[in-house]
């Protein structure tokens, strides 16, 4: 019933490594960088006409995206003058690829991927719109009742699982392990997709897991699992998960077409207001990321964002650099288009 939406899911947290590996063969490779993405693109003249009216927009069958399917369901795009055709994924590395080699002009993914790459010079990313961040409740690591891991203290030595290593799923809750005075350093961290981590709870083989919403509704439902500690609290608190980006460049979407990324973020953010209205989300919960009416009734639905600040999106960079996946400063500031401007 879930199959669908758990794929796409759980691969956006594919490791950021193989992401940045996956990225420089496909640039290297294809000579991505210098080409020309001329397409069907408008070039209209005159101040805020926009470049291309025909957008391709690569998302997953995620809650994540609720908002935007919302957009296309209103009318927002059309209102602002875009035909926007979505494009599911089977996984985030493809969307980041299909912006890439130009395939799709804008990507959803997850932050770490994208920030990653951009750090290691693999291509030159644009945060077009941030999409979500974490509330209570969305990010939460959770054992099944006979399991011994009880609270945070209790993680060293523990068998928990996760999508990958350096995703959401390990750096937050190493980071408020860390804050609490917890060896993060010693708790095997065990690879697998969302859905496993039920399976694997149940049958003994990890001791916990870190899952994010509907999984953390899901593994209540199915196994009696309860929470041991939310991984987006204290320094991790409301931290952006996951947002829309594209590439800069010599006839890249990011360079050619700033009044269509300017309306693109007007009618994403107009949808994006509305994601208070549980109702308007549950449907589009059932509708695009294929879950059963009842799970979506009981999700936590998180924080969707109608402005893009570079000042949060840093909070991932850093977290990141913290935790020695970047080397280095990375100034998430250089990657928003327009310096900062935001869709209203």
């Amino acid at each position: 019933m879930l199959r669908r939406f758990t794929s796409g899911r759980a691969r956006t947290r594919l490791s950021v490594a193989a992401m940045a590996m996956t990225l420089a063969a496909t640039v290297s490779g294809c000579g991505l960088l210098g080409g020309d993405d001329s397409g069907d693109s408008a070039a209209q003249s005159g101040s805020g006409s926009i470049e291309k009216t025909k957008v391709k927009v690569g998302v997953l069958p995620v809650v994540d995206v609720a908002p935007f399917y919302l957009a296309v369901e209103q009318g927002y795009f059309k209102e602002e003058g875009l035909d926007v055709e979505p494009v599911v994924m089977g996984s985030g590395p493809a969307a980041i690829s299909g912006i890439l080699n130009g395939d799709l002009d804008i990507a959803f993914t997850s932050y770490p991927a994208p920030l990653l790459a951009q750090s290691t010079k693999v291509a030159d990313f644009k945060i077009v719109a941030d999409a979500l961040a974490a509330k209570p409740g969305h990010l939460v690591v959770v054992a099944p009742p006979n399991s011994a891991l009880k609270k945070p203290a209790d993680a060293p030595g523990k068998r928990i699982a996760i999508t990958a290593r350096n995703s959401m799923t390990d750096l937050a809750p190493m980071s408020v392990l860390k804050t609490e005075g917890v060896a993060y350093d010693q708790v095997q961290w065990v690879e697998m997709s969302f859905p496993n981590m039920i399976t694997a709870m149940q049958n003994g083989e990890v001791d916990g897991a870190v899952t994010a919403e509907p999984w953390v509704t899901i593994a209540e439902k199915q196994l009696g699992a309860t929470p041991v500690f939310d991984a987006a609290s204290g320094p991790t608190a409301e931290i952006p998960m996951s947002g829309f980006v594209a590439v800069s460049g010599n006839g890249k979407f990011a360079t050619t077409s700033p009044n269509t990324i300017a309306a693109f973020q007007r009618a994403l953010g107009k949808a994006q207001a509305q994601a208070t209205d549980r109702p308007k989300m549950e449907q589009m919960f059932v509708k695009y990321a294929k879950i059963d009416k009842e799970t979506a009734q009981l999700v936590t639905i998180s924080t969707y964002s109608t402005s893009l600040e570079a000042n949060r999106i840093q909070r991932v960079a850093n977290l990141m650099k913290e935790f020695g996946v970047i080397k280095g400063d990375l100034d998430v500031a250089s990657m928003i288009p327009n310096a900062g401007t935001t869709g209203k």
